[in-house]
């Protein structure tokens, strides 16, 4: 039974066809990123999101189950910072400047 998903890797001609999705998928997914960065409240829901994912904190616990836990959530709050920073290491600065200044941690 042949499902939708498949690909026969012997096959090219399937295997180049699914390389060329995975390739339109990818740049579609960093033109979202990129227009969600490009406007100051898309910036602003980004920070939190990274931010409530614990990336800027220690995950450590006694306990390894909340400490395993914590981990996973830092995880997703990293490769956020780096499909940023592959990006536009310039978005993720001025999101962090503006984090900064909308706590009133700057001038």
């Amino acid at each position: 039974m042949k499902t939708q998903n498949s690909c026969n890797a012997a096959d090219p001609e399937q295997v180049r066809g699914r390389r060329e999705k995975h390739k339109t998928r990818d740049l579609q997914k960093k033109a979202a990123l990129l227009h969600l960065l490009s406007d100051e409240a898309g910036r602003m829901w980004m920070w939190d999101l990274i931010s409530r994912c614990g990336a800027f904190h220690l995950s450590f616990s006694t306990d390894t189950l909340i400490m395993a836990f914590n981990e996973g959530r830092r995880d997703i709050g990293n490769h956020l910072i780096g499909e940023i920073n592959s990006i536009s290491p310039q978005l993720y600065t001025r999101m962090a400047v503006e984090n900064q200044q909308s706590r009133g941690l700057t001038t």
